[in-house]
């Protein structure tokens, strides 16, 4: 049980990124009408980034 919870602590910051920051992006990308290169979607763009600021976040332990 402990290990679990281990595991699911280290992963918060993806899954804040998946919860909260993709919408927040998606919906900000669209307030500012940008059309994002190559025929992606704004949700695509939002999708990539807070991966990689999840991804960032989680290895280095903060979001700054």
């Amino acid at each position: 049980m402990e290990r679990i919870f281990e595991t699911l602590f280290k992963l918060l910051p993806l899954l804040f990124a998946f919860g909260f920051l993709v919408p927040v992006l998606n919906q900000g990308l669209l307030a500012l009408n940008w059309l994002p290169p190559f025929g992606l979607s704004t949700l695509t763009v939002a999708f990539i980034v807070a991966c990689l600021w999840g991804i960032i976040a989680t290895m280095r332990g903060r979001w700054i």
